[in-house]
């Protein structure tokens, strides 16, 4: 790996902060509310807890193969053809990812602004710049989401007014009222909604100098995720009763809709612009990723054809899920496939790899 495909710890702050801020924060603190109703929040907490923990996993194997790939660690553990299976079952699940991702976007744009747009329209606007910015070095890409962060504090703030507006806290009240076994199913969800923290893993390769103090400060940013997610969730559920929540499709959006001003109209629409770089941003990481697999499949050095082929395959996935049930049903598979590639199978390396190293120490012996 080069100098110029290093990057530095908030390099990868921001590359982690902006693939797991994608579609999900529109439709997040309904579903999680359909599940644990007013302690949503407190699903997302736990939720937030448990990926620091499976960053941890990602932490040792980082620090335990610091010169190596994630797939790399996987056929140094299991053998080259097992690595290069398991590598195209990544490449698949990339695939699908961006699939989900495209669906989410063209709903929420159809049903909000483009009612009688196609869906091939829909998507290109979504996928020309994604092409653009994953054909480049990953520097690229992190500057990139390093230089739209500055977005994310606009969301926040454009949802302070909630606040200065006859809030309803008690909509929050009986904390834990739901019990415990809702808000541990809305756990699910919630995770779900954090998904994209995996970019850790793939791109804390890319950290080279002061791998462990870097890749430290690398992990506050699912942190700040989740910080973030809580409060988007609290303040939905201070705006909408809980059972409006649960029928309220994208309640981040009602809110702005209700905001006005004598000069600015449709705050929601500037806030959906917004909202649309970021999710674009996270798309573009899993073309990246998704690229960057397929190159090392066919053992190919430069990503940049992959991108084209990627994107080829995953535009005419995507007309397949016609209706809103069958995008929910494809989400819904996801929702379950993705603990097995994010979270299940780095585990299963880890162990693998602290195994073999025993073994070593002990025929040493």
């Amino acid at each position: 790996m080069n100098a110029k495909n290093e990057i530095t710890g908030w390099q990868l702050f921001f590359i982690i902060v902006q693939t797991q801020i994608g579609i999900a924060i529109l439709a997040m603190p309904t579903d999680i509310s359909k599940v644990a109703k007013h302690d949503a929040w407190i699903s997302m907490l736990l939720a937030g807890l448990l990926i620091q923990l499976v960053l941890l996993t990602y932490f040792f194997l980082l620090m335990k193969y610091p010169e190596n790939t994630y797939f790399d660690m996987i056929e140094k553990c299991l053998g080259k053809f097992i690595g290069r299976t398991i590598a195209v079952l990544y490449l698949a699940y990339f695939m699908y990812v961006m699939v989900i991702s495209l669906n989410g976007f063209e709903q929420v744009i159809t049903s909000w602004i483009f009612e009688e747009t196609p869906k091939w329209v829909v998507l290109l606007l979504y996928i020309i710049p994604a092409v653009y910015l994953a054909r480049e070095s990953v520097v690229i890409l992190a500057r990139f989401k390093m230089l739209i962060s500055f977005l994310i504090p606009v969301l926040v703030f454009s949802l302070f007014w909630v606040y200065l507006s006859n809030p309803q806290y008690l909509y929050l009240f009986p904390i834990g009222g739901t019990g415990t076994d809702s808000i541990i199913k809305g756990v699910q969800p919630a995770i779900f909604a954090l998904i994209g923290f995996e970019a850790f893993l793939f791109f804390g390769s890319y950290v080279k100098r002061d791998k462990a103090k870097n890749l430290k400060i690398a992990s506050f940013g699912t942190l700040f995720v989740t910080v973030f997610y809580i409060f988007v969730i609290v303040t939905t559920q201070i705006f909408f009763y809980v059972d409006e929540m649960i029928i309220v499709p994208y309640p981040v959006l009602y809110i702005m809709k209700a905001l006005e001003f004598t000069v600015v109209q449709r705050i929601d629409l500037i806030f959906l612009t917004i909202w649309m770089m970021i999710a674009c941003s996270s798309f573009t990481s899993y073309l990246f990723l998704g690229a960057n697999t397929l190159g090392r499949v066919f053992n190919q050095e430069k990503h940049t054809k992959m991108v084209y082929l990627i994107i080829i395959i995953v535009y005419g996935i995507s007309f397949f899920p016609e209706t809103e049930t069958e995008v929910a049903e494809w989400t819904d598979l996801l929702m379950k496939i993705s603990i097995l590639f994010s979270i299940a199978i780095p585990f299963v390396i880890l162990l693998i790899s602290l195994f073999k190293k025993k073994n070593r120490k002990e025929q040493s012996a």
